[in-house]
């Protein structure tokens, strides 16, 4: 939980920094959907299912329209960036209906709750690996690269939530 408060505070934070109009509501959602996945790390996912889902998809939707409009021009994040952040807000769905299930339900077959368990720790184990690559991309670009590395704020902000996602992951599995 700690690790999706302090993205929270990063993506709020990053809306005074942003300096045009997509990449204030890119962190507002950012900030949005860290905040959502705090509270369910704070146990509400089972009493607040609705808002906090209604939170999460309103998130998946701006990414999902920035992955439609967005160009590829200089300076601009680009698709791939959107698509992982959709992929993001649909793996913190995944971990939001997975925390609020009781514990009967209708997927009580060993089997299915054995495939379960497996994404679910892949999920993680993917997400320890982009949390990597974020602080990796941060901190660690030569300076003889050609790529430009990532923004400090905005890769610190990616990294915890990506390590927090698999805090989350391994939790439910």
């Amino acid at each position: 939980m700690v690790l999706f408060v302090a993205a929270a505070v990063l993506g709020f934070g990053a809306i005074f920094r942003a300096k045009s109009v997509a990449a204030r509501i890119d962190a507002a959602a950012a900030g949005l959907l860290a905040a959502t996945m705090a509270a369910v790390g704070l146990g509400w996912a089972p009493l607040g299912v609705v808002p906090l889902g209604a939170a999460i998809g309103l998130v998946f939707l701006l990414f999902v329209i920035r992955i439609v409009y967005r160009s590829s021009g200089p300076g601009e994040a680009g698709r791939w960036s959107a698509i992982y952040n959709a992929l993001v807000a649909a793996l913190s769905g995944w971990v939001l209906l997975s925390a609020s299930s009781g514990a009967g339900s209708v997927s009580d077959h060993p089997g299915h709750q054995l495939g379960i368990i497996l994404a679910d720790i892949m999920g993680a184990l993917l997400m320890i690996f982009a949390a990597t690559g974020w602080v990796l991309g941060t901190f660690a670009m030569p300076a003889e690269s050609k790529s430009h590395a990532v923004p400090r704020w905005k890769g610190m902000r990616e990294a915890l939530m990506a390590a927090g996602l698999a805090v989350a992951l391994f939790a439910i599995s």
